[in-house]
């Protein structure tokens, strides 16, 4: 039977919401399609590089 009497407390921390596309802006639609087709396709690195282009283009055009 396992010994549980050096149980660890974890702190998990949840992962931020995905951004979402400013409505009638091209380049948020287009890396938001990007995004798509990479998690149709389980490519999920690039999933979250689209997080991070998509974010960066936010802060820089749409402040």
């Amino acid at each position: 039977m396992a010994d549980h009497s050096e149980c660890r407390e974890y702190d998990l921390a949840e992962f931020p919401s995905e951004p979402n596309a400013v409505p009638g802006c091209s380049a948020c639609l287009g890396i938001c399609v990007a995004r798509t087709n990479a998690r149709s396709r389980g490519d999920y690195s690039a999933v979250s590089d689209s997080n991070v282009r998509l974010r960066r283009h936010q802060a820089e055009e749409h402040p």
